[in-house]
C-alpha cells in the first residue's frame, strides 16, 4: 500500500501536535530503550510496515518486524525497535493504534475468508467504498491482509449500475435501450448492474450486462436466481450484497455466486496489542 511520509507524519501528529511534555518533565528524553509490540491474542497482523515507517520516522531503529498476513500467536512479538525514549514514547500509541485495528480487520477478514471457502474453495470476498472516512488505505490493507480484495476503490474505475442511476435514464427500459452505446464506449469494462430479483437480473443480461449484483436477496431466493441465470448466461459474474457478514456468510457462499460484497469486515473489533518499553 503506498503510503507517503506526509501521511505517516499525519498519523504521529494526532497524538504528538508538539512534544511529550511528560517525558520532558521527567527529564528521560535522551536515556537509551528497546520498544516491543506483541499480541495477547492469536491474530493475522496488520500494520507492522507502518509501525516500521513510524519509527523511521521518528529515527527508531527497527530491530525486526513480522510481516503483515501472517498468523501470530499469543504472545508473539510483532516488531521491535530501539532509540531515544523522548522518540519511543512519541511512537509507543501512533504505532499501537495501528496494529490494534489493522490487526482486527486482517483477523476478521481472515475468518469469514476461510469459513466461505469451506463451502466454495473460489468464493471472492469483496469489500464496499463504505469504510470510516479518512481510513481507506489502511482498512484496504487491512482487508487484503486478511484474504479479501477491494470490491470498487472508488466509482472512477468501474461501473455499477444502481435504481438511483436509472432515475435519470428511464428506469430498467432506458438502461435496456442505452446498454449497446454503453458497451461500446466503455468496451474495456465490465458493466455490472444492481437487482433485486431473478427477473429484474434476467432482463439485464439479456440486455448484455457482464454481471449482476443481488442486493439484500435471501440466501434460498439467491440460489434459485443464480442457478437459472448460470445455465442461461454461463459467463456471467453473481455477486450478492447487503447485510452479510461473518456468520451468516455461509449460507450465501452455498449458492452459486462468485462474490459476496461486504461492508462489515471494517467493522471489526481492534485485537489486543500489548507494548513494552524498557531501557537498554
Amino acid at each position: 500500500m503506498f503510503i507517503t511520509d506526509e501521511e505517516i507524519g499525519r498519523l504521529i501528529s494526532e497524538d504528538v501536535p508538539y512534544f511529550d511534555l511528560t517525558s520532558h518533565a521527567l527529564g528521560i528524553g535522551r536515556e537509551r530503550g528497546q520498544i516491543e509490540y506483541f499480541t495477547r491474542g492469536n491474530i493475522v497482523i496488520c500494520g507492522t510496515e507502518e509501525a516500521a515507517r513510524i519509527f523511521r520516522y521518528l529515527g527508531i531503529e527497527t530491530k525486526n518486524c513480522t510481516p503483515s498476513g501472517q498468523k501470530a500467536a499469543a504472545g508473539s512479538v510483532l516488531i521491535t525497535g530501539t532509540g531515544a525514549a523522548e522518540q519511543l514514547l512519541m511512537a509507543w500509541k501512533a504505532a499501537q493504534n495501528i496494529l490494534d485495528h489493522l490487526s482486527g480487520i486482517a483477523t476478521l477478514t481472515r475468518h469469514m475468508v476461510e469459513e466461505a471457502r469451506k463451502y466454495n474453495p473460489r468464493i471472492a470476498i469483496l469489500t464496499t467504498r463504505k469504510g470510516f472516512p479518512g481510513t481507506k488505505k489502511l482498512a484496504v490493507k487491512a482487508t487484503l491482509a486478511g484474504g479479501a480484495v477491494p470490491h470498487r476503490l472508488g466509482i472512477s474505475e468501474t461501473i455499477l449500475i444502481f435504481k438511483q442511476h436509472l432515475n435519470f435514464i428511464g428506469g430498467a427500459e432506458g438502461l435496456i435501450k442505452k446498454m449497446p452505446a454503453l458497451k461500446g464506449e466503455c468496451c474495456e469494462k465490465k458493466i455490472l448492474v444492481e437487482a433485486e430479483s431473478y427477473d429484474e437480473a434476467r432482463q439485464y443480461c439479456r440486455a448484455g450486462a457482464d454481471g449482476i449484483q443481488f442486493d439484500k436477496l435471501p440466501p434460498e431466493a439467491l440460489g434459485e436466481a443464480a442457478k437459472l441465470l448460470k445455465k442461461e448466461f454461463p459467463g456471467v459474474t453473481l455477486l450478492a450484497a447487503g447485510g452479510i457478514k461473518p456468520e451468516n456468510a455461509g449460507a450465501y457462499v452455498k449458492t452459486q455466486i462468485d462474490g459476496i460484497v461486504t461492508t462489515s469486515l471494517f467493522n471489526a473489533p481492534p485485537v489486543d496489542i500489548g507494548v513494552r518499553i524498557n531501557p537498554v
